[in-house]
């Protein structure tokens, strides 16, 4: 067909793939993306294309689909909780996607529609999750591990670890997504045919302190899956005049506290004023030393806590909590540089104007505590478990250090 002029007329079907290539990597983010591949047979073959995949991903940014978070009442007596399962909230950016099936769990084994499981850890679309079932004995329970593409709806169940499926005396500390060894064809470095997970391995007591001394790699690839052993005794040594070496060591004595991912590492404490940081993206695992504070590092009763979250700078910040005094530590000059005192708030002015606030609560020091309910990039949830009623829980900005008031029962959040 020719129009006035007697010209052909063309439309977007008479171009090469080449060219609608080239056109689609024009598109403004991975969430319209999927949407493009979702229109004809040639744009999903087109967006599939490996080399597409690679173009596109050096010139748009990751985009953040929504978070996940464990959904249990926090305010309500042990016996009677029952958790709702890992709840999906969308970001503002991609609301306009029907999440309903797209982002639900439904999809996963042991039935329940997902309820049954508990996020542990997310990284790069992917979910790595939990499930304890109860055997015929009433004191053993069944632990089952799997990682999952909520947008694919493919899972992998992964194997207990080698050490511990043999009947050794260890257990799991913690376990944790990491990147692949290297990129895939189509750049990535995480997918659901290239990942790592980490398990945090320690010696059972009374023979073990608490501390890792290795970690269990279950590896992910295109041409099928295996385990490998990273040692950590050098980077978990203690950093201080205890002995390494006892007869016997407490069952409530712990030198290692996992505070989870932060900024794109994980973080372990160890008495001592050392934090110990896994870089998710290249498997690898450095150390530094905390700065002489007002209150020791060590203390792991109430009323301290100590705790790490990632900043609005996408930098880690680690904060502590004593009453209702809160300080915040922050990295100059990078990974390798020092930690220092950052800003301090004391809680109990800073709240002084939310709803609910009443200054007879607080005249006793045995009072004035507050608990971390939720973290998030940029802010904290907090709350006086003394007064849940009357002063609800609140949020904290870490960059203006503003409250406002917030969501009891967030639990942590998963982005993915």
């Amino acid at each position: 067909m020719k129009n006035s002029k007697g010209f052909a007329r063309t439309s977007i079907s008479d171009l090469d793939d080449d060219v609608v290539g080239l056109v689609l990597e024009r598109i403004g983010s991975h969430v319209c993306l999927i949407r493009a591949a979702s229109t004809c047979k040639r744009w999903r073959r087109v967006i599939a294309d490996a080399a597409f995949l690679r173009r596109f991903r050096s010139l748009h940014a990751p985009t953040v689909a929504g978070t996940y978070h464990n959904d249990t009442p926090t305010f309500v007596a042990p016996a009677a909780r029952e958790t709702r399962g890992p709840v999906f909230v969308p970001s503002p950016s991609s609301s306009s996607i029907e999440y309903g099936r797209r982002h639900s769990l439904d999809f996963l084994p042991h039935g329940g529609g997902g309820k049954a499981w508990a996020v542990i850890d997310s990284r790069g679309g992917l979910l790595l999750l939990m499930t304890r079932r109860r055997r015929v004995d009433p004191n053993k329970e069944d632990v089952t591990v799997v990682v999952c593409e909520p947008l694919t709806r493919r899972y992998i169940e992964i194997p207990p670890p080698p050490v511990i499926a043999n009947g050794s005396d260890h257990y799991v500390k913690g376990s944790y997504l990491v990147d692949g060894d290297a990129a895939d064809e189509a750049g990535g470095r995480i997918g659901m045919s290239n990942f790592r997970v980490f398990f945090d391995v320690c010696r059972a007591w009374p023979w073990g302190d608490g501390v890792p001394h290795a970690a269990a790699v279950f590896t992910a690839a295109g041409d099928g899956s295996s385990w490998s052993e990273k040692a950590m005794d050098q980077i978990m040594a203690p950093r201080h005049d205890r002995p390494e070496k006892m007869d016997y060591v407490s069952p409530h004595y712990c030198r290692a506290r996992v505070f989870g991912n932060i900024a794109g590492s994980r973080y372990t404490y160890l008495e001592g004023g050392t934090l110990v940081a896994l870089d998710c993206s290249t498997g690898e695992f450095s150390s530094s030393q905390l700065p002489a504070s007002k209150y020791s590092w060590d203390l792991t009763s109430w009323p301290f806590s100590f705790h790490a979250v990632e900043g609005h700078d996408g930098k880690p910040r680690l904060f502590t909590l004593f009453f209702d005094e809160m300080r915040v530590f922050a990295r100059t000059g990078g990974s390798g540089g020092n930690w220092r005192l950052e800003k301090s708030i004391l809680l109990t002015e800073a709240t002084c104007g939310l709803p609910g606030y009443d200054q007879s609560l607080f005249k006793e020091d045995s009072r004035r505590t507050f608990k971390l309910l939720t973290r998030g990039p940029g802010f904290v949830i907090l709350n006086t478990p003394f007064n849940p009623a009357g002063l609800s829980a609140f949020s904290l900005n870490l960059e203006t250090m503003e409250v406002a008031p917030a969501a009891d029962d967030m639990g942590q959040i998963f982005e993915i």
